[in-house]
């Protein structure tokens, strides 16, 4: 069987990179929450069809909605960090990255009362630092590196090396899970999800999808609640145009092609990055003042 691992952004669309100009972090408080409603429909749909996931939850999010993320939990799905507060690794210096990462590690671990294994940067924003922080902040994955070139948000994923198993790791031993993009006449063509999900018509996805897994042997998906909520509010201004199209586009259609696709693909199974990963051991709960790092962010 040849997998698809099934990951969720846990981000409200007010925290999503394209509006930012308009949502700044101190913004956010006084924004209309919709992630409860959207992700309750994206775990009825995961339930229906016996998809297993990981859902990378903003720290913002879980500080609150604590029992959305225990819900979650009960249902089967996998934890990991996704950050506190959305900003790119690139745009945070030293201390402010391991203490973006650390306080939303600790803070799913409190929630949970389970070990946080996975990491992955907002916009893919992997970087060389990014690494050891993980290493020191005991992780056992990441999910950052989207090869992808052609959007400057995303990293470059530089000293990855792979395993004799076929895994990709980090320099120090962290393994590193990419999202799957497409190989074709030589160039990458991004089919990982996202916004490229809603864009590629269905039956063009789907075959793109078949086949990375018959070259790869496993294609990894992601998505975000938002992406099924074509009711959520509309910015018409402060954005520019690409912007406003890649975050709008199609969103009343994708519970209905995230449901083809679970039917499509039915006997490869969906599953979570931890249960994919040969991760053997549980790692160390993170350690430190949770109050303390709560009040800095």
């Amino acid at each position: 069987m040849k997998p698809i691992i099934i990951t969720v952004d846990l981000e409200d669309w007010f925290q999503v990179e394209n509006l930012r100009p308009c949502f700044p972090l101190t913004s956010w408080e006084s924004c209309e929450s919709r992630i409860e409603m959207n992700t309750y429909r994206l775990l009825e749909l995961f339930d229906r069809y016996n998809v297993c996931a990981t859902f990378f939850v903003l720290g913002w999010v879980a500080k609150r909605f604590r029992g959305l993320i225990r819900e979650i939990v009960e249902l089967g799905h996998e934890i990991a960090s996704h950050g506190y507060s959305h900003c790119l690794c690139c745009e945070m210096q030293g201390p402010a990255l391991r203490r973006d990462i650390h306080t939303s590690k600790a803070l799913l671990e409190d929630i949970t009362g389970q070990a946080v294994l996975g990491y992955r940067a907002p916009n893919f924003s992997i970087t060389k630092e990014l690494a050891e922080v993980l290493g020191d902040l005991n992780f056992a994955y990441d999910s950052s590196y989207n090869s992808f070139r052609l959007n400057r948000r995303h990293g470059k994923g530089e000293d990855l090396r792979q395993t004799p198993e076929g895994y990709l790791v980090m320099g120090n031993g962290i393994m590193e899970l990419p999202v799957s993009n497409l190989r074709f006449a030589g160039r990458t063509i991004p089919w990982a999800g996202g916004g490229y999900f809603r864009f590629w018509p269905t039956t063009l996805f789907e075959s793109g999808v078949a086949r990375i897994l018959r070259s790869e042997g496993r294609y990894v998906f992601y998505c975000h609640p938002w992406e099924v909520d074509p009711e959520q509010p509309r910015q018409t201004h402060g954005i520019g145009s690409v912007s406003r199209f890649r975050h709008y586009l199609n969103l009343d259609k994708t519970l209905e092609r995230l449901r083809h696709f679970f039917v499509r693909f039915q006997d490869s199974g969906f599953v979570s990055c931890g249960t994919y990963l040969p991760i053997t051991q549980p790692c160390k709960p993170c350690e430190g003042d949770i109050a303390q790092g709560l009040a800095r962010v």
